[in-house]
């Protein structure tokens, strides 16, 4: 079964970005509501790190992938935008389980 993996990056044991890989498919293209959650948390995270912190953001992203972490040291304010969307992920994760998946590590 298709499945979204939230994978978080560390560095230093520190949370610094996260790896999102695989479609949720909970419905068709255009009403999967899973990815839309998914995706909006993913988008709102990075700008919120840009624009609130002033943190440079590396995004990679493809079909059914993103990967986003800080290019730079972390901050007060980038620590607390990036465990508020751990906190999102796995909320996610654990009303659908059997559309995604957070790795715990």
């Amino acid at each position: 079964m298709p499945m979204t993996r939230i994978t978080p990056i560390k560095q230093n044991n520190k949370l610094v970005g996260f790896k999102l890989d695989g479609h949720a498919s909970f419905r068709y293209y255009g009403y999967d509501i899973v990815c839309a959650a998914i995706s909006c948390l993913s988008i709102n995270t990075i700008n919120s790190l840009e624009q609130i912190a002033h943190k440079e953001v590396d995004v990679y992203q493809g079909n059914g992938f993103i990967e986003y972490r800080l290019h730079c040291k972390a901050s007060v304010q980038s620590n607390i935008l990036l465990e508020s969307a751990r906190l999102g992920y796995i909320s996610i994760a654990e009303d659908y389980p059997d559309y995604v998946q957070y790795e715990r590590i």
